[in-house]
């Protein structure tokens, strides 16, 4: 298939709408994720209560992750058209419930319903790519998202900024609205029901709750301390060991662990959590290190974040191309290599101070490897996929995703804040600053922050060496594909 029948398949009539109701619900979960950050000091201000404005953030991340898996199974018995129906309602009424809110209290909890819809909203968008569109088009509407995702990242926050000025900070959520209304306008008849052989099966609420467990263990984990990596990831642990034992007693767990653990499957999710968790842990703190290790001013070191965008941005859509000529496999394997290059190059940028050109380039290599990789991987996912778990399967995925962006967040600021604490006992000097409370750290903090920075990054250097010999058994276990029907 060529690049422009594929471009005339997914914005076609037939598929127009879904195309462009897909991107619409990627734009709001990724402006949900990153433009209400940018509302935080205003929120403090006008409902103060400030100890409970962090959850602002976690329970809507705790609540979607758990969602996430919940959903799957709802769309493989009842479709992917009637969860998005109830989702993005759901959103649109979540962002209001947000957006009216009276006290900081309210706040948490709409935010906490916000996260269930965004959850569901996305698998069933997910889910809804791998069954209605064929493997060669669905490569295309994943560039199209990373696209509009690498778009929102920068714009988000301007919004966000923009409505807090025009509206103050209720503007955030309201905005969504509109942006939500649009998108259930656009797929409230485009996306497809239940398979013909699917049948409705129970909630495993116990599952679930076990999920649940896991999910706030591993939000615990990026708090960022030694004691809260430990401590959480031993419940994480001993969380799927008793997950586990569930799903071995009952007919339809909300995970089934094949989905995890078959070979077909194993190796995609491995390449895409080490891509996406090794680069996105130690890339969460450079607008820290450049602050204080490199004097750059606030926005400015704000800014770099776009820098490893732009690369994951371009990297999906090189990838497009390159799956029209390679098999999948062999793109993601490409996308090791770059990823396996750009970060120790990253690293010897950041040992020897190099200046911000050859930093900003070895990020934007970095990103190429980790938007190859991980888009090109959902697409290998969804083609080895059945149909009738297409909802499972990508919920799986996204749920190990966001706990690998988890970890590798919590292991980087571990690192980071332990080596500071050790050398200098002032850890709170780069958290205050990690917060934005201040603007700059004395000269023994900025050595130990740079020291820290180091180590993250040479952990980040493992897991991409480990996405090489993962890529490679991708590869090797093509054989075991199973095409999905589209």
């Amino acid at each position: 298939m060529t690049e422009r029948a594929s471009t005339e398949t997914i914005f076609g009539p037939s598929k127009r709408g879904l195309t462009v109701s897909v991107m619409a619900t990627i734009a709001i979960v990724a402006y949900n994720n990153l433009g209400v950050s940018a509302a935080l000091p205003e929120i403090g201000n006008d409902l103060g209560d400030v100890a409970l404005l962090p959850w602002t953030i976690s329970a809507e991340l705790l609540t979607a992750g758990v969602a996430v898996l919940a959903a799957g199974p709802l769309v493989d018995s009842l479709g992917a058209r009637r969860v998005f129906r109830w989702s993005v309602v759901g959103f649109a009424m979540t962002s209001t419930l947000c957006g009216l809110a009276p006290s900081m209290a309210a706040l948490v909890a709409a935010r906490a319903l916000q996260g269930v819809a965004a959850g569901m909203l996305l698998t069933a968008t997910m889910a809804a790519i791998g069954v209605s569109y064929e493997a060669a088009a669905r490569a295309r509407v994943f560039a199209w998202n990373s696209t509009v995702w690498g778009v929102t990242s920068v714009a988000g926050p301007s919004i966000a900024a923009l409505m807090v000025a025009v509206a103050n900070w209720r503007g955030v959520f309201f905005f969504s609205v509109p942006v939500s209304l649009v998108a259930a306008v656009l797929a409230w008849n485009a996306l497809p029901g239940p398979a013909d052989e699917t049948s409705a099966a129970p909630a495993d609420a116990r599952g679930i709750a076990i999920i649940a467990v896991i999910a706030s263990a591993g939000l615990a984990v990026a708090e960022g301390s030694v004691l809260t990596l430990g401590l959480g990831s031993v419940v994480v642990v001993l969380g799927l060991v008793a997950y586990r034992t569930h799903a071995s007693r009952v007919a339809n767990p909300v995970v089934r662990p094949h989905h995890l653990l078959a070979n077909r499957f194993r190796s995609v999710h491995t390449t895409s959590l080490l891509a996406v968790g090794g680069s996105l842990g130690f890339h969460a703190f450079l607008p820290v290190y450049l602050r204080g290790v490199r004097g750059m001013s606030a926005t400015a070191a704000a800014f770099s974040v776009v820098y490893l965008s732009v690369g994951w941005t371009s990297g999906a859509i090189i990838s497009t191309r390159l799956q029209d000529h390679l098999v999948r496999e062999k793109v993601v394997l490409i996308g090791s290599y770059f990823l396996a290059s750009g970060l120790p190059l990253t690293a010897v940028m950041v040992f020897t101070k190099a200046p911000m050109p050859g930093l900003v380039a070895s990020l934007v290599i970095t990103g190429l490897g980790v938007g190859s990789m991980s888009t090109t991987g959902i697409n290998v996912l969804q083609e080895r996929a059945l149909v009738t778990e297409m909802g499972r399967l990508n919920a799986a995925h996204q749920f190990m995703r966001t706990m690998s962006i988890t970890y590798g967040v919590g292991v980087a600021g571990a690192v980071i804040l332990t080596t500071v604490n050790r050398r200098t006992g002032d850890v709170e000097a780069v958290r205050e600053l990690l917060g934005g409370d201040s603007e700059m750290v004395g000269a023994d903090v900025a050595v130990a922050l740079a020291a820290g920075f180091e180590y993250a990054l040479l952990v980040s250097c493992l897991a991409a060496a480990a996405a090489i010999p993962a890529a490679l058994h991708l590869v090797r276990s093509r054989d075991e594909a199973v095409t999905s029907a589209a």
